[in-house]
């Protein structure tokens, strides 16, 4: 691996200690920008077209020129792990609506700002489990952002601080009619009597690439899978549940507000199957 990290900031590779943006920055002052976080097997991102794919969704959602296309993108962020010598770790872009004046109006243009990051991580070979609270927040799943993975994620940081207060890991989020929607940083699923439950995404979760995957897993291992809402006492009468993102793959749930669950067989088989299918479509071995 390199002993310099690089990251890419505004058309320039810089050592990261060196990286900066502007104080004027719109994703800095207001949240106004998207991004992703990748996780690389083997110096390759798993599903980056659908991780671009998004984040060029979320720029044309709010209305931010696309500075690059996916294919620049695409290259850009495979350069950036070959300068680091990356073999598994994670990858992060971020594109902010780039710097102006301080207010909300955008009459004043300026360049996007693009910044993206590739760096080693090390990831256990099975989560240890995720302790789970229900936190109190409550989203819109109406809002017409709700599927936009924007740069401003506040009512997400309050949640996990909520949860490592109360001695948990994360929390679950619910929308305001009351159906849990995700967890702060991963889409959650339950399993009951062997059958696979996940909120829909009208109520409100991100379309996760995770999430997704599963999906199609479960299909394929003949798993009976139901996008529906649920509340906190669907939740509380379950046999397993798991989340689902990008870096933590497929985790177990251990506990929902203190009570555990014991097993995790419908889990484990996802988990496994999702482990060959990243190991079969990146051609490479899975740590």
């Amino acid at each position: 691996m390199s002993l310099t990290n690089y990251a890419y900031v505004n058309g320039r590779f810089v050592p990261e200690e060196q990286a900066t943006v502007s104080i004027f920055d719109r994703g800095f002052l207001y949240g106004d920008g998207v991004f992703e976080t990748m996780r690389v097997y083997g110096g390759k991102v798993f599903r980056l077209n659908e991780h671009l794919h998004r984040l060029c969704a979320g720029l044309t959602r709010l209305k931010i020129g696309a500075p690059l296309s996916e294919e620049q993108l695409r290259a850009l962020c495979e350069e950036l792990i070959d300068r680091n010598g990356l073999a598994n770790g994670m990858a992060r872009i971020a594109i902010t609506r780039g710097a102006g004046g301080i207010g909300l109006s955008m009459r004043e243009k300026q360049p996007q700002t693009v910044v993206a990051l590739a760096q080693p991580r090390e990831f256990p070979l099975w989560s240890p489990g995720v302790r789970v609270i229900t936190s109190a927040a409550r989203l819109d799943a109406d809002s017409p952002l709700a599927d936009v993975k924007s740069a401003g994620r506040l009512p997400y940081i309050l949640a996990k601080l909520e949860a490592e207060q109360e001695g948990g890991d994360d929390a679950v989020l619910f929308n305001t009619h009351g159906s849990a929607m995700e967890l702060t940083a991963s889409n959650l699923f339950t399993v009951k009597n062997g059958e696979l439950f996940t909120p829909p995404l009208s109520d409100g979760p991100l379309p996760g690439v995770t999430r997704k995957a599963v999906l199609a897993l479960a299909e394929e291992l003949q798993i009976a899978t139901y996008e529906t809402s649920c509340g906190t006492e669907f939740m509380a009468d379950a046999d397993e549940m798991f989340a689902t993102n990008s870096i933590t793959e497929v985790a177990p749930v251990i506990s929902l507000d203190g009570s555990p669950f014991t097993h995790h067989t419908v889990t484990e088989r996802l988990r496994e199957a999702y482990r060959k299918l990243v190991a079969e479509e990146l051609k490479t071995s899975v740590p």
